[in-house]
């Protein structure tokens, strides 16, 4: 919103009734997100706007003059507030280096997204191969048949979040760093196929059509016994698909001759039903490699299914109610042909399992100090007064997550987040030295991050409480 300021602000006023004439011409609702915006940009001690420069007024611009209006164009935020972010990040970072595993990933993950890639990029790629060896130390569920598959979930997430990001800055890197990764089989969720889709992504942004044969050599070793990125191969096909059909259509044969070799699990499987499918869409095979692969996804489900003695687990009859569902729409032939010779796969029903969501219960008190700062915002209080008002917020803060109250949380509630985020435009001179109150080492970390975003490149902060929650009749506006 600063930065909309900047361009709106054109000319200096002259006299207070040009002013108020100009004013009378904007739309009102641009006139609210104005007054809005004022005291977000952070004030001195004297009350006055801590940008350079002086308000101007607004002039209708003119089609010719855009490439003026673009050069004239203040920036969002100043050189100050960019470093002093910065410096937030490091201190944030530094503080971390203390915590246990778990903390430290979810502190890294947060740093790493904190303001534009390109900002710190050097230190941020450093900190994504940290991140990349920290999430191989959570603690990884031994029972692929247990309830608790967030243990698997998280650990999973962190890595292929730590190559994803290496590979933003090198992904040739970040190709190595999956190199290292040990295989799953197929027989569960696989950190390594699931970074494989953010890697390879990234990996063809760059090389385009040419990096496609570079991606499949490293697949098919990581395919050696079962763990062939099968669903981050369909980037590599949308790529050649454009070019020529031929080298999309031999591309997949050569994933299908890994996948015939029959040393996937039945989650490998599935995400092979899943290539298959998006290639189709894509039109990028031919009719006759599509229903070949087919029947080869059919083969290999039968092996599951087939075998009386072992009973199989509720998970592994979703995915191949999910492979089924896929061949249907990409192999029909293929499909129709397995009704008639293992009539037994269309027995197979997934189990379906409610889960109870439940809302998080609105903290009065934390609801009532964001709307106090925010109302010290738009009325203009005194950089003083609005230090003051964030205070007593934050010493709500302090006093929730000091009491523990979310111990096992990865990340704060909304409240306390929009909280922090607003507290930031307020008073960006200001905050890290006012969130040196919260005491847990773990949150005073991660709210440190979450301010120099707002600090250095300021985000909308919306009300968290701004939706529908159990007992509210009628829900806050959006």
């Amino acid at each position: 919103m600063v930065g909309a300021l900047g361009v709106l602000l054109k000319r200096p006023p002259t006299h207070p009734l040009v002013f108020f004439v100009t004013l009378r011409m904007l739309p009102v609702a641009l006139l609210v997100a104005l007054s809005m915006s004022l005291p977000a940009a952070g004030q001195t001690d004297a009350g006055h706007p801590s940008w350079t420069g002086q308000p101007r007024l607004v002039t209708v611009a003119r089609k010719h003059s855009k490439a003026k209006k673009s050069k004239d164009k203040a920036p969002a935020v100043s050189r100050a507030q960019v470093e002093l972010a910065q410096q937030m990040v490091r201190t944030s970072y530094a503080l971390g280096q203390a915590l246990e595993p778990k903390q430290r990933v979810a502190l890294m993950t947060r740093l790493l997204y904190t303001m534009r890639p390109e900002v710190m990029a050097d230190e941020k790629k450093q900190w994504a191969e940290e991140l990349f060896g920290l999430a191989q130390q959570l603690p990884r569920n031994q029972d692929s048949e247990s309830q608790a598959a967030e243990v698997d979930s998280s650990r999973n997430a962190a890595i292929a979040t730590a190559a994803a990001r290496v590979a933003v800055y090198d992904a040739d890197r970040a190709l190595e760093l999956l190199d290292s990764l040990p295989s799953q089989n197929g027989n569960r969720p696989d950190p390594r196929t699931m970074a494989a889709r953010l890697v390879f992504a990234g990996y063809m942004q760059r090389h385009g059509a040419l990096g496609a044969q570079i991606l499949l050599a490293h697949a098919r070793k990581w395919g050696e016994h079962g763990g062939f990125p099968y669903v981050a191969s369909a980037l590599a096909l949308g790529k050649l698909r454009p070019t020529e059909d031929a080298s999309a259509d031999e591309f997949f044969r050569q994933v299908l001759v890994v996948f015939e070799r029959g040393e996937e699990g039945p989650y490998g499987v599935t995400d092979f039903s899943s290539l298959l499918q998006q290639a189709v869409a894509m039109e990028a095979v031919f009719e006759d490699s599509a229903e070949e692969a087919g029947r080869a996804v059919v083969g290999q489900l039968r092996k599951y299914t087939e075998n009386q003695d072992v009973a199989l687990p509720p998970e592994q009859k979703g995915l191949v109610v999910m492979a089924l569902n896929n061949l249907r729409i990409s192999a029909p032939k293929a499909y129709e042909d397995a009704r008639k010779i293992a009539p037994g796969l269309f027995e197979v029903r997934a189990e379906r399992v409610s889960v109870r969501v439940e809302i998080p219960k609105v903290d009065v008190e934390l609801q009532s100090a964001f709307h106090e700062l925010a109302e010290a915002m738009r009325t203009r209080r005194t950089p003083v007064e609005t230090r003051q008002v964030i205070a007593r917020g934050l010493q709500l803060v302090n006093a929730k997550y000091r009491a523990a109250a979310c111990a096992d949380c990865a990340s704060p509630d909304a409240q306390s987040w929009a909280l922090i985020s607003l507290a930031a435009l307020a008073s960006p001179e200001t905050i890290a030295t006012q969130l040196n109150g919260i005491e847990d080492p773990f949150w005073h970390a991660y709210f440190l991050a979450l301010a120099a975003q707002q600090v250095g490149q300021p985000t909308r902060v919306a009300d968290p409480t701004a939706r529908r929650v159990v007992g509210k009749e009628v829900a806050e506006p959006e």
